[in-house]
């Protein structure tokens, strides 16, 4: 990537990394737009770029896309304006990159990062392992096999995207909900749970100057999912896996998500570790606040934004979609309007919000 944003991304990465001595996401979603079941939120037009105050804070700032959208003016003249940094929601994942075993399509893939590539934006990919996304055909191998076949999938990809991504989300929620399992998947039911650090090692090998990131939901503030996490993530530092950095999902409801305080320091507890911590995946729901419902979803932006702010490792934020028109929360929980753009692409307060703890208001 020969870009000024590019190199700035990248250099982000390297001297963060250096600084320490050291989607979920939702699937192939097309939505039916839904009648917002409530008065729509106040809406600004043209607003100013948000990667702008996001640069001033030293940051990147992103969005999930597919791209069958691209070509539409409005998302893709809003995407390319507002962000400096995107990751596919669908299409750089198992299934639909190797749906039949052996046989790979990086269409959708490519398409996203030449699109930002030629744009100045910085590519991290999503996901080389997870268990949500794996074609049939992988749960019917033995334990051999699947060893054999994770390796040359991570290779495959890894290498296909090489120098075009600054990043990759390696491992994506292996952790249980319970708060102190791993998931039993596939992956842990017939490689074990030395499948993670073998994923990065594999990763690593394949693509030495990409960032990995381990990503997970449920784990941005206090509480078991989240010290389980930590738990796993340090050893695998301790152990000399090339791990780089923590994903941190944030798909929250506005009614009830953990407090500005908590997620800084479960942030700072990560970075101690020397580690980079994004959030990955950020959208936030309203359908349950039947009062102040576009006040208290920016102030949950707001809120974690600061956060991100307040913990020097915290490198970057990158929303689930961006437009409330293409949200995968209204196929999995029901209309909804959980991101800073409207249906009509015009900035909610949510975007407001971000946009003020960018530049430290």
């Amino acid at each position: 990537m020969t870009s000024r944003l590019s190199a700035f991304a990248s250099s982000l990465f390297l001297s963060l990394l250096a600084g320490c001595g050291g989607g979920g996401g939702g699937g192939a979603i097309d939505p039916v737009a839904t009648p917002t079941p409530y008065p729509p939120a106040p809406a600004v037009a043209n607003p100013d770029p948000l990667k702008d105050a996001a640069l001033v804070s030293g940051r990147l700032v992103g969005t999930a896309v597919q791209s069958s959208y691209l070509g539409q003016s409005q998302y893709g003249d809003t995407y390319v304006k507002h962000f400096n940094y995107v990751t596919a929601e669908w299409e750089m994942k198992w299934d639909p990159i190797q749906k039949q075993r052996g046989v790979f399509n990086f269409t959708g893939g490519d398409a996203i990062v030449d699109h930002a590539n030629a744009r100045g934006i910085a590519v991290k990919g999503h996901a080389l392992v997870w268990h949500g996304a794996t074609p049939d055909w992988v749960n019917g191998l033995s334990s051999e096999e699947l060893r054999t076949e994770v390796g040359y999938h991570i290779r495959t990809v890894a290498k296909h995207f090489k120098g075009r991504v600054i990043a990759w989300d390696v491992v994506n929620e292996a952790v249980d909900d319970n708060g102190r399992d791993l998931r039993n998947s596939v992956f842990l039911q017939k490689l074990g749970p030395g499948y993670i650090a073998e994923a990065f090692q594999i990763a690593h090998e394949a693509d030495p100057g990409a960032i990995l990131i381990y990503n997970d939901y449920s784990g941005e503030g206090r509480g078991g999912k989240s010290d389980r996490i930590y738990q796993l993530v340090k050893e695998l530092k301790d152990s000399g896996v090339p791990i780089h950095g923590v994903g941190l999902q944030a798909h929250f409801d506005g009614a009830s998500y953990p407090s500005q305080a908590d997620i800084t320091w479960n942030m700072q507890r990560l970075a101690e570790l020397g580690l980079l911590v994004n959030v990955s995946e950020l959208d936030v729901r309203v359908k349950s606040i039947t009062t102040d419902r576009w006040d208290r979803q920016k102030r949950a932006y707001k809120d974690l934004t600061a956060a991100c702010m307040a913990v020097s490792r915290c490198h970057a934020i990158t929303l689930w979609g961006f437009t409330d028109k293409y949200s995968w929360i209204d196929s999995a929980f029901g209309a909804d309007d959980p991101l800073p753009f409207d249906e009509s692409y015009q900035a909610k307060p949510a975007f407001f919000g971000m946009q003020e703890a960018f530049l430290g208001r």
